[in-house]
């Protein structure tokens, strides 16, 4: 659990969980476009599952 937690503090993870509450945010209030708030969801996602850790 620790180490789950300590990865998660990881700041490529950090960075990327703003950006997709950031874009959520913007989409629910009205200020993008859902087509646009889709392209940026499905771009966060495919960078942080298919990024590679070297450690």
């Amino acid at each position: 659990m620790k180490q789950a937690f300590i990865k998660l503090l990881k700041v490529k993870t950090i960075l990327s969980l703003l950006f997709s509450i950031t874009t959520c945010y913007l989409a629910i209030s009205g200020k993008i476009q859902m087509e646009t708030f889709m392209a940026l969801t499905m771009a966060i996602i495919t960078y942080y599952f298919n990024k590679k850790d070297t450690e």
